[in-house]
């Protein structure tokens, strides 16, 4: 065990090279070489080299890039150039501005996300789950889907801010759109009464939001699932959230996180995204960036 925690810490630490030659001039990173700089990739790569332990003055300009992107309203969108766009991403700013000590600009950014609320629809027969829980959208005014909820609860359990009430009841909407054999698809758990498949990335987010805060037991079968996919899935992605899922509930996912390193190492440097290296990174520490 304690050669392979160690395979495991260098396979974080060589990840870090490859992840720092994403960063532009400007401050930004791109989700493949050579590209623009947009929200998402930066955000995580922030959280990555704090994860880290990256100084202060290598991770300013990504931080100062991130700043300038924000809009007005405390919000963030895909890129300086998509300000409007994707704004559920305000959800990661507030994660990492919390963890870089940012409380002024981490305050706007959760007043923002305690106003946006999904809209409530119509009951539809053909539906299982309850369509007046409030939650998160991808789009504001729209309907409330599991990934940005989670993401919200994520932040709001980071703050101390669990029993908000849009917290209590975004939980409420993730057990609500919980497949009854296990896992969470994108927002709905079954149409015309077939149950639809769950998602590996969207059930590690579901569990990591509840995590501490409903009994085990209201898990258990996406638990399961989420076990199963560490151990036989092989895209990094999907990879790195199950194991940051299931190893928050104590268990262990030490060849989960050899096959991750494995995985990593063989993607060819023109292949690579910005996005698997730094959640890679964070997945193989061990370290629990997303629950307090």
């Amino acid at each position: 065990m304690g050669n392979s925690h160690k395979q495991q810490t260098d396979a974080a630490t060589n990840t870090i090279v490859p992840l720092v030659g994403f960063i532009r001039a400007d401050g930004g990173c791109p989700y493949y070489r050579g590209g623009e700089g947009f929200s998402e990739p930066t955000l995580l790569a922030l959280l990555a080299l704090h994860v880290a332990g990256v100084s202060k003055q290598e991770t300013e300009p990504l931080l100062a890039w991130i700043l300038a992107a924000r809009n007005g309203d405390g919000s963030i969108g895909l890129s300086p150039e998509h300000r409007t766009q994707g704004t559920w991403l305000t959800a990661q700013l507030a994660v990492v501005l919390h963890h870089y000590g940012a409380s002024a600009p981490l305050e706007q950014a959760v007043n923002w996300l305690l106003r946006t609320r999904s809209a409530a629809v119509a009951q539809d027969p053909n539906v299982a789950h309850d369509n007046r829980l409030i939650g998160w959208p991808w789009v504001r005014g729209t309907f409330g889907w599991a990934e940005p909820t989670a993401w919200v609860l994520i932040a709001l359990n980071l703050l101390g801010l669990a029993e908000h009430p849009r917290a209590v009841e975004g939980r409420k909407l993730l057990l609500d759109r919980q497949i009854p054999a296990g896992g969470w698809n994108y927002g709905n758990r079954e149409v015309r009464g077939r149950e639809l498949l769950p998602f590996g990335d969207t059930t590690a987010l579901a569990l990591i939001a509840l995590h501490g805060h409903v009994p085990e037991e209201a898990v258990s079968a996406s638990l399961e699932f989420l076990k199963r996919t560490a151990e036989i899935v092989e895209s990094p992605y999907d990879l790195v959230w199950a194991i940051i899922g299931v190893e928050i509930y104590g268990i262990d996912v030490s060849r989960a996180k050899d096959r991750l390193a494995a995985v990593i190492d063989a993607i060819p440097s023109d292949e690579a995204n910005c996005i698997h290296l730094a959640m890679a990174v964070i997945a193989l520490s061990g370290k629990k960036v997303f629950i307090p």
